[in-house]
């Protein structure tokens, strides 16, 4: 077999690992399709900010434990589904949601002031023919967002894109640019200074340049010559990105995770003007891949030089951060599809520090941060695929049926329950 037609085969495998990847990825987000219930509560002003069933995005006052029913974006019908948490920036609120009629989608990326919950860009937001499923991201006055391939585009364009907002009050032109990515974005923008991480189904994460640039300048010419580098594992990247301490973590859906040097990656572009485009781990740089068995979907949490890693199989894995050498492992029932969350729980006159681990199954289980051991569990009933918050004493999740319950940190006990779509007190 000649060099060609082995480059040539291994292409075709990897291609077609990636279709088969994307196709059962594609089942799992048209579980997805669009229904809620995956928002996270984002804490503001002792008061929650979560996307309902119907895609409005609500607001619960912490005093009360009601909803304020005069404050809603959009007012009227929801956008469908908020699948991602939002994001609050001087008192503007960013996200995004969508809804689709068989493969016609419709989506929305929204930027409502925080008092009044109108659009800061008029009516209603920007309108993309899309699924918006990640976070957004924020660089000074310019917004992120990664989408999945645009339902309109006459040429069929491209297979996910990465859009540069204005988010000055009143703008009249919205897009700055956008970039073609090679795959659906749906893991969310992360930025880090003027730098912005993509990452697409095809296994690619991007590194961007998203500053303004001169006026007319090449980034202006063609904006795909913002790509600083790329990283190519040849696996879907489903999951958000994590930037800690100069590096990045992320998983993919072949059971790996991954600890990349942005810094170095970064300086090594600059020094050399050229981009770099690789699938190297530098481990003398710190960088390694971990193998967490199945999926992961949910972001890796870092903590104290340790790096808690969640699979779609249940398990949680304390990998040490400086080795990528595993700790203990641990699992729980059901899948884990959001980001666990680290807290103190008080044992007597004790605390120690333990991880909220939320179950696509039910409940949102307690695991000691030390070994794994369970330390306990919030009984919510209902599954949960959303990241949970602990404020004040009380942890606060929203469930997978539109329910938003809060629990006492220190005893576990439910404390209250409101329906997210009419305000309703649960029964």
């Amino acid at each position: 077999m000649t060099m060609s037609n082995r480059g040539s085969r291994k292409w075709l495998l990897r291609m077609l690992g990636v279709f088969f990847i994307t196709v059962a990825t594609i089942g799992c987000v048209n579980d997805l399709t669009p229904h809620g219930g995956w928002s996270s509560p984002v804490l503001v002003d002792n008061k929650l900010l979560i996307g309902n069933v119907e895609g409005k995005l609500v607001r619960l006052d912490l005093a009360t434990g009601n909803l304020d029913n005069g404050w809603s974006y959009p007012r009227e019908d929801g956008l469908g589904a908020i699948y991602s948490d939002v994001l609050v920036v001087d008192e503007v609120i960013y996200g995004s949601g969508y809804t689709c009629r068989g493969d016609d989608c419709d989506g929305e990326v929204f930027a409502v002031d925080l008092i009044d919950g109108f659009s800061i860009w008029g009516q209603s937001g920007l309108s993309l023919k899309t699924k918006l499923i990640g976070q957004v991201g924020l660089a000074g006055k310019t917004l992120l967002v990664g989408t999945s391939a645009l339902g309109d585009e006459d040429d069929g364009g491209a297979d996910g894109y990465l859009y540069a907002l204005d988010v000055t009050p009143g703008t009249s032109s919205i897009v700055k640019w956008r970039i073609p990515l090679d795959g659906n974005a749906w893991s969310g923008v992360a930025v880090e200074g003027s730098m912005a991480y993509v990452s697409t189904m095809a296994g690619t994460v991007y590194a961007i340049n998203v500053t303004d640039g001169e006026p007319g300048g090449l980034f202006d010419q063609n904006p795909s010559s913002r790509i600083m580098w790329t990283f190519e594992n040849g696996n879907a990247v489903a999951g958000p990105l994590n930037i800690v301490g100069g590096n990045i973590y992320f998983g993919d859906l072949a059971g790996k995770v991954y600890k990349l040097n942005i810094l170095d990656r970064n300086a090594k572009t600059q020094s050399t003007d050229a981009n770099i485009d690789s699938a190297k781990i530098d481990v003398a740089n710190g960088e390694w891949v971990f193998d967490a068995g199945a999926w992961v979907w949910a972001e890796p949490v870092k903590e104290d030089g340790t790096l808690f890693v969640s699979a779609l199989d249940g398990s949680i894995h304390a990998v040490d951060d400086s080795t990528g050498e595993k700790i203990w492992s641990a699992s729980i029932e059901g899948q884990i599809v959001s980001s666990p969350i680290l807290f103190d729980r008080k044992r007597g006159q004790i605390r120690e520090r333990a991880l909220a681990v939320p179950s696509g199954n039910e409940n949102v289980w307690v695991i000691s941060v030390i070994d794994g051991r369970e330390l306990g569990v919030f009984v919510t009933e209902e599954p949960v695929k959303s990241s949970p918050l602990v404020y004040e004493g009380y942890l606060y999740v929203h469930a997978l049926n539109g329910h938003l319950k809060w629990f006492s940190v220190d005893d576990t006990t439910e404390r209250g329950c409101v329906e997210l779509k009419d305000g309703a007190q649960c029964n």
